[in-house]
Formats: structure tokens, C-alpha cells, sequence
């Protein structure tokens, strides 16, 4: 039975260790996306058993591919940091700006993964999540959507009163979104 446990250990190390060779700096964005749909896959079904919805096979294959496109989409955003650092500049065409397409991306994916788990856990149990969570998370993909860069605009996230003295509107919105907790 320990020889297992050892095995395990090994697999997760070398998995762990192939990934983050692999993804160089771009190793933490998977693990967070994977972590996103991992809790969504998880509390969409707490959500179905706890409304009586039900499980389907259609709905989860459905729901796998759409998994599946997040993953792409941030190999597409990696792919473009690269081509935009290496090729487009060889090739003499500018992309505006210091584009992190990986880390937008990322954001984004993120961004929509909370929302669909806090809506998940409120409709599992209105009263074991607030819904203001959600509506947060909300006013951030907008902002994602929108484009907007830090020059300065923020967005006015408001805050329950105790921690209002901690809202700061220097601070992007992702770490506004965190102190409003």
C-alpha cells in the first residue's frame, strides 16, 4: 500500500514538474484556469442535485468542449505573446502597446469562472452565498470587455460599509474586488 502512495507522489511530482517546463511563465495561468473550471465543474453539479435538475450526458458533453475552448483560448493568448515578442516585430508590424493577451485572457476566463461558481453556490443555497459576489465579479468582466487599460478610470466597485475605509481607487480593479471581502 505505501509503494501506491510513493507512485502517487512521484506522478503528481513529475506531472507538476513537466507542466511548469512546459508553460515556463505561463505555468501559473494554467493552474488557475484549471482551478476555475475545476470548482465550476464541481458546484454546477452540487447545483444540479440541489435544484433537482438533473444530469445529462448531452449537457455534459456540451459542457466539456466549452471547458475544452477556455483551455485554447489561453494557448491562443500564449501563442500571441510569443508571435507579437518575436515574429511580428521581425516582420516589422506593431501590435499597440505592451499587449499581455495571455494574462487578459487569463482575467477573463477567471473573471468568468467565479461568476458561474458564485451563481452556482447561490442557487445550490441562497443562504450559504451572498449574490453581491457575483454582481462584483460582473462589474470586473466589464471592465475586461471593455478594454480598459490603468490610466487612471476605475471603475466605483461599492463596498459594505465596514470595509469601506479599505477601498482604495489607485488600485486596479481585481485587487479592489478582493479588499470589498
Amino acid at each position: 500500500m505505501d509503494t501506491h502512495f510513493t507512485i502517487g507522489k512521484w506522478l503528481i511530482a513529475a506531472i507538476s514538474g513537466a507542466t511548469a517546463a512546459f508553460f515556463g511563465q505561463y505555468g501559473l495561468f494554467f493552474v488557475l484556469v484549471a482551478v476555475g473550471v475545476v470548482l465550476d465543474v464541481i458546484t454546477g453539479l452540487i447545483k444540479a442535485k440541489a435544484t433537482g435538475e438533473g444530469l445529462s450526458s448531452e449537457k455534459a458533453n456540451r459542457g466539456f468542449w466549452r471547458k475544452m475552448s477556455l483551455f485554447a483560448a489561453l494557448f491562443f493568448g500564449m501563442f500571441l505573446d510569443y508571435a507579437s515578442a518575436v515574429v511580428l516585430v521581425h516582420a516589422g508590424v506593431s501590435l499597440t502597446g505592451d499587449t499581455p493577451f495571455a494574462l487578459i485572457i487569463c482575467a477573463y476566463i477567471i473573471i468568468n469562472e467565479a461568476i458561474s461558481v458564485a451563481e452556482n453556490l447561490y442557487l445550490a443555497n441562497p443562504d450559504s452565498f451572498p449574490r453581491w459576489i457575483a454582481e462584483r465579479l460582473k462589474v470586473a468582466k466589464k471592465q475586461v470587455e471593455r478594454g480598459e487599460e490603468d490610466t487612471g478610470a476605475r471603475v466605483q466597485i461599492p463596498c459594505p460599509p465596514p470595509n469601506k475605509s479599505r477601498m482604495n481607487t489607485d488600485k486596479p480593479v481585481f485587487i479592489r474586488l478582493l479588499l470589498c471581502l
